[in-house]
């Protein structure tokens, strides 16, 4: 059965327990555990692993019914087992506690803020100076220059035409690159007329177009030479 604790000087059980992770990179701790009773002078933790008396621990509690987070150091006063599978309960002290993590523990306990240190007086609001209207009129003083409002609406315009990127290069091929390009789209060409040729419906196409140009370019032929032989109608003797 497991033994008393001794829980004198902590407050009574919170209404529900809290995240709470401890680490001690000496002593290769870092587990996550639930805290049952807390106040700023100390807390009642359980944890899975047990943990040696007077061992100081950084503590981070997990508040999240009102949405803070809080860190700290502890030391732990003592310990006890729950028993096979129930871990181990501890009592620990803080060594050292910030400010703003007292307030929100006292935040957690649902405490006034009368039970909380009052806040430094906040100190009167410095003068501020106004500096004169230089560049424009009105009301408002302000240091902007003078705004072309017609070269604004201007520029808002929507153009007509096409405008080229002004950051966007304009480069020339080098007489080399067009022939070294054109000579490698006709070596493509070329092994593609090869592949194609293999097959035989690939190679009768190939004839086919072949021959319709051939036909063409010899009647071009005939003509481009006779061209002076070409009579209208009604103008050759014979009609």
């Amino acid at each position: 059965m497991p033994d008393a604790i001794d829980t004198s000087g902590l407050p009574a059980a919170l209404p529900l327990p809290i995240d709470i992770t401890v680490r001690n990179a000496e002593q290769g701790v870092n587990q996550t555990g639930k805290a049952a009773r807390l106040d700023p002078n100390g807390l009642v933790a359980t944890l899975p692993i047990e943990v040696k008396e007077n061992t100081i621990l950084f503590t981070t509690l997990d508040m999240r019914s009102i949405k803070a987070t809080a860190r700290g150091l502890i030391k732990v006063r003592s310990q006890r087992s729950l028993g096979e599978g129930g871990g181990y309960e501890l009592v620990a002290d803080f060594l050292e506690l910030s400010d703003d993590a007292r307030q929100k523990i006292e935040r957690l306990l649902g405490r006034h803020t009368e039970d909380t240190p009052a806040s430094a007086p906040t100190p009167p609001p410095a003068p501020t100076f106004a500096p004169p209207p230089t560049f424009r009129g009105g009301s408002a003083a302000t240091f902007l220059p003078p705004v072309d409002y017609q070269a604004v609406n201007q520029q808002n315009e929507r153009r007509q035409y096409f405008e080229p990127a002004p950051l966007r290069g304009v480069t020339k091929a080098t007489g080399a690159t067009k022939f070294w390009g054109s000579l490698g789209v006709s070596a493509y060409v070329i092994a593609a007329l090869i592949v194609i040729a293999i097959f035989p419906k690939g190679r009768a196409a190939e004839y086919y177009v072949w021959s319709h140009f051939a036909w063409g370019v010899s009647r071009m032929w005939y003509w481009a030479n006779h061209i002076g032989d070409v009579r209208l109608w009604g103008q050759s003797p014979d009609n």
